[in-house]
């Protein structure tokens, strides 16, 4: 794909249109770190709206869903128990989030392995998959185990925090430093400048490690109320030079409509 586009303050449709598209049953994971969970049930809610009967799940654990994101729970110890409740559930547009268990001492829910979920996607028009954990951190690498998404994704949604962007690298505020200094070539206290970024972008080992070869790689930096001014044309300068990436987004995930800048390819 060529050529770069910019988005002056892109509309929920825009994300929704090139990260989900049209084609469905569609099924985008989320990974990396910065607030995945907040984001996967804003676009749940987002793609309600549309009309969309929406799945929510993960690979990993997370925290349940909130009670103003409107999701009916199902946390059934069996993959024939999920399909079944699954089932027995009206089709009709809503949210649907679907687990295996509940840690109670951690207060997580446990999801479901990627096959179970490759074969759910009839289910539902999009399932939306957190595919990785981050331990709230703003940055992180994945370990060797990681991150763990279905094959049958369409798109993989790659989150960063804007915080760290161009700042010195600090430790304590990225998941998996040994991995991410591996990728990065970064040590302690090095900026965390456009070259290492570009290497977390392209590693093997980085961004979008393990996501399917068809499937669409959009990196989504969520501000959280702080953006540096050099950030902006560090970002359109990497989405201009790493072909793989079909889309870098910017905004605050914590709003209705979030995003104050993109850069999309084709």
């Amino acid at each position: 794909m060529t050529g770069v586009h910019f988005l002056p303050s892109p509309g929920n449709s825009e994300f929704v249109a090139r990260c989900v598209g049209t084609d469905l049953p569609a099924m985008v994971s989320l990974v990396g770190a910065g607030g995945k969970t907040s984001t996967l049930f804003w676009l749940a809610q987002t793609l309600v709206s549309g009309g969309r009967r929406v799945l929510v799940t993960t690979t990993t654990r997370m925290f349940p869903p909130e009670p103003k994101w409107g999701a009916t729970v199902l946390i059934e110890p069996s993959a024939p128990q999920r399909l079944a409740a699954l089932r027995a559930l009206p089709r009709a547009p809503g949210i649907v989030a679907l687990f295996s268990h509940l840690d109670a001492f951690e207060g997580k829910v446990i999801g479901c392995e990627p096959d179970e979920i490759d074969e759910l996607k009839a289910m539902a028009d999009v399932i939306l998959v957190e595919a990785d954990g981050a331990r709230h951190c703003a940055l992180k690498a994945p370990a060797e185990h990681e991150p763990c998404i279905p094959s049958g994704s369409n798109t993989v949604v790659a989150l960063s925090g804007a915080a760290p962007l161009g700042c010195p690298a600090d430790p304590g505020n990225i998941h998996r430093w040994p991995q991410f200094a591996a990728v990065t070539g970064l040590c302690a206290g090095d900026l965390i400048s456009k070259h290492a970024l570009g290497r977390l972008i392209e590693h093997p080992e980085g961004m979008f490690k393990n996501a399917p070869a068809c499937a669409a790689r959009h990196w989504l930096v969520n501000t959280q109320g702080t953006l540096d001014a050099s950030v902006p044309a560090m970002l359109e300068q990497l989405a201009h030079d790493h072909r793989s990436l079909n889309g870098v987004w910017v905004g605050n995930m914590q709003h209705p409509s979030p995003f104050s800048h993109a850069w999309v390819r084709g």
